[in-house]
């Protein structure tokens, strides 16, 4: 074969080998959550108390919304396969009462947060999960009003 020739088949085979590689180990296989606002619609499997909104918002490494009657925020991490820790969560301090079970319903909701494990994005819906595989935390993404 010619000089010409040997490179070609030599770029050739270079270029399959990288596409083969990005097949094989993509690099990011979980939608990133930096940038993305949502709105609780499930917490432990239980629908949220009536009248009640809890939202979930991430930008730059923080994971801020409010818990239904506070405010909330700390910083987060995540990976792009799945991995979601949110550690520490600072809370305001107001106390509501109404709607009825907010209080409660806001204590578990910081507590699930904070025992993120895991995370995915599935169409508009993100799903987060326990250490145990069991999912605690189900939100919508949020619609911007017209």
């Amino acid at each position: 074969m010619s000089r010409g020739r040997n490179t070609l088949l030599l770029f050739v085979v270079a270029a399959l080998a990288v596409v083969l590689a990005a097949c094989l180990n993509p690099a990011k296989s979980a939608e990133t959550l930096d940038s993305t606002e949502w709105v609780l619609v499930s917490l432990n499997g239980h629908r949220l108390v009536a009248g009640s909104n809890i939202t979930l918002n991430f930008a730059e490494g923080k994971a801020a919304g409010s818990s239904g009657c506070n405010s909330y925020g700390g910083q987060y991490t995540a990976t792009g396969e799945g991995s979601l820790q949110i550690p520490e969560l600072a809370v305001t301090a107001m106390a509501c009462l109404a709607p009825e079970g907010v209080m409660e319903q806001e204590a578990v909701y910081v507590k699930a947060l904070s025992s993120a494990a895991a995370y995915r994005v599935v169409d508009n819906r993100l799903e987060i999960d326990d250490a145990s595989g069991e999912t605690i935390l189900v939100f919508e993404r949020k619609v911007e009003s017209a």
